[in-house]
């Protein structure tokens, strides 16, 4: 799939990896910089072509707009471990 800096990153064939890597990380009990990065790396995998950079701007948005709520959530859920 060709990749636009425009694009909604939301509909792109990455997103669902991302939020599905996140989701087990988090249920994982994983520290939340870890939920992200496998989220990073997630969007990486469907996208090799595209740098670092722009793949962690991308998977993060999703995470971000799919879950507003979901640092709170893991801070609440880290501290009640």
């Amino acid at each position: 799939m060709a990749w636009d800096d425009c694009s909604d990153p939301m509909e792109d064939q990455a997103a669902a990896e991302v939020l599905a890597a996140y989701e087990a990380a988090k249920r994982a009990h994983l520290p939340l910089a870890v939920c992200f990065r496998v989220g990073v790396a997630a969007w990486c995998r469907v996208h090799p072509d595209q740098s670092p950079d722009y793949a962690a701007q991308q998977a993060v948005t999703v995470i971000l707009e799919a879950k507003p709520t979901g640092a709170p959530c893991c801070a609440q859920q880290d501290a009640a471990a």
